[in-house]
């Protein structure tokens, strides 16, 4: 009777958590967790769960970090460096229709997409609308394999216990493959003439970059000699922002206005959620009745892509099966983490529900089907090819 309570209680949580992340993902996962805690364990202790969640430095110090993220974004486009960026972007078709949408991938604004597809239909001439939406949504989503603020990415890192950038040498051979695959499959009836004709100003191309990799920058060398966590994210990205707000001479005015725009909160307390599922999690007992469930690892992974497929989210899948795997086996292993974020990934891409693929075939004024019919080639290829990669060390 006592298991059958712990797992309906799991289950009863990963289901609210599936149904209320469709609207706000933070307060999702935070439901769950506080849903499973009210089954599993004395209200006490989850409360004392839940204080140590909310009020432990390092996860406040991480969860302003991301916060911050967006706001650097919003102010790019805000200025309309993004556009100076693109409009001076140096190199032929090919490159610029990787480029524009990869890098404004790596900004978490609002509708993001709708940014880069103009850019994709400007440069894509020639091609079908079809394809050029399928260009937009993959390319978007490529950088985030290997991007160290990625916030889906600092998820599955924090939960697994695991430095981003000892993680990111496993992702390389992910990011290697899908760079190929969308060249190969996507661009390969593109013409690759100069998508500009007039001067470039490197300048104007050069600057805004500049400002987007500060922060990894910055981060990446704080954690390496001075050994920082969370705090050398939050010193990046706060040096990278107030860069941005010197430079551009952005007046209180408009940094209230993108702020609220961005709703930093709601990525501020994703990360809080999450940490307060795991914790949940970890008390709740699930863990040694998983561990008898004797679930092979490479199913786990795989339910991974079919969740990232169904929920059009990353970080959900992320939440419900890291701690699932950590249950069975104890911990998650570099390669089977990079692998699952990789599947869940790919899931996510060609997802019916996806934000991104959503406003992408709109703009194109094509339907949802007709962009997951072209991209789910890409995204078999990916899964197939991921697998065979990491085949011989699992």
């Amino acid at each position: 009777m006592y298991e059958i309570r712990i797992i309906g209680a799991f289950v009863l949580s990963l289901l609210v958590i599936l149904l209320l992340s469709k609207k706000e993902i933070g307060v999702a996962i935070f439901t769950g967790a506080v849903l499973l805690g009210l089954i599993t364990i004395p209200i006490k202790q989850l409360l004392s769960l839940t204080l140590n969640t909310f009020l432990n430095l390092n996860n406040l110090i991480l969860a302003f970090a991301i916060g911050l993220i967006p706001i650097i974004g919003g102010l790019l486009s805000e200025t309309g460096l993004l556009d100076k960026m693109v409009r001076n972007f140096p190199l032929g078709k090919r490159a610029f229709l990787m480029f524009s949408p990869a890098f404004l991938g790596l900004l978490t604004i609002p509708g993001g997409a709708l940014f880069s597809a103009p850019l994709v239909n400007n440069g894509g001439q020639g091609l079908s609308n079809t394809r050029k939406a399928s260009i937009n949504v993959w390319f978007r989503h490529v950088l985030h394999i290997v991007y160290p603020l990625a916030p889906t990415l600092i998820i599955a890192c924090e939960l697994a216990g695991y430095s981003v950038y000892y993680l990111i040498p496993y992702l390389v051979p992910y990011f290697v493959l899908s760079m190929a695959i969308g060249f190969l499959y996507l661009l390969r009836k593109a013409s690759n003439e100069d998508i500009m004709r007039y001067e470039h100003n490197l300048r104007d191309f050069l600057i805004p970059v500049f400002i987007i990799l500060l922060a990894p920058i910055i981060d990446f060398l704080l954690r390496a000699v001075a050994g920082l966590k969370s705090l050398a994210t939050l010193i990046g990205v706060t040096v990278a922002l107030l860069v941005m707000v010197i430079y551009a001479r952005i007046d209180l005015k408009t940094l209230s206005k993108v702020s609220k725009k961005m709703k930093p909160w709601s990525f501020a307390f994703l990360i809080l959620a999450v940490l307060e599922y795991q914790a949940v999690f970890m008390n709740s007992g699930v863990s040694p009745l998983i561990s008898k469930a004797n679930l092979d690892p490479i199913v786990i992974i795989f339910i991974g892509f079919i969740l990232g497929f169904l929920t059009g989210r990353t970080s959900t899948p992320i939440v419900i099966l890291i701690p699932i795997f950590k249950g069975a086996y104890g911990i998650i292993s570099p390669l089977y983490l990079s692998l699952m974020y990789y599947f869940i990934l790919l899931g996510y891409i060609i997802s019916p529900v996806h934000p991104c693929l959503i406003v992408t075939a709109q703009y194109f004024r094509i339907s949802v089907g007709e962009v997951i019919k072209d991209l789910y080639k890409a995204s078999l290829m990916a899964l197939i090819g991921g697998f065979l990669i990491s085949l011989p060390l699992l």
